[in-house]
């Protein structure tokens, strides 16, 4: 049996985990009532940012790793950036659906990314992503710079609920 080919350098990984974490630890305490909440005339609120992160997760594996979409179009046009979230709760799938794509979808997103060659990691990405992402290693960056700018607007929220910073 041969040994398996070693893992590239993980720093990419390890920006993924600490994004994903830093909004878990953002998002724990959030009284289900306020889930929808926009205490500002143009704040995302919290189910809508963890629903676009998991379809922007869900998205990048698309794009990339040329995966079928795995979860539904209405989700895409729902979560997508530029779309205007809503206070309506009832607009939104099920809180505990969307954490689970939420992980699912960053799951299939490090697996994917683990699963490389240093070659392949050093990749180029396709043109029209070189102003984000400069190869497929990067995407990993862009992907953890994305969720943590939408961390950032959590962390904003949560003075609104009554919650101190998650942080610190």
């Amino acid at each position: 049996m041969s040994a398996r080919p070693a893992r590239p350098a993980a720093s990419h990984l390890h920006r993924l985990r600490f994004s994903r974490g830093s909004v878990l630890r953002l998002i724990k305490d959030i009284p289900a009532d306020q889930l929808c909440a926009q205490p500002g005339p143009s704040h995302n609120h919290v189910m809508w940012i963890v629903g676009h992160i998991a379809c922007t997760d869900d998205y990048f594996l698309n794009q990339f790793a040329g995966r079928d979409l795995a979860l539904p179009e209405s989700w895409h046009r729902m979560f997508a950036g530029g779309s205007t979230p809503t206070s309506d709760a009832s607009r939104y799938p099920p809180w505990n659906e969307v954490k689970q794509a939420f992980r699912e979808r960053r799951e299939a997103l490090t697996a994917w990314l683990t699963d490389m060659t240093e070659s392949q990691l050093d990749e180029p990405t396709p043109s029209r992503w070189q102003p984000y992402a400069l190869t497929m290693r990067d995407v990993a960056h862009f992907a953890a710079w994305h969720e943590g700018y939408h961390a950032g607007q959590i962390s904003t929220l949560r003075p609104a609920f009554g919650l101190g910073p998650a942080f610190g």
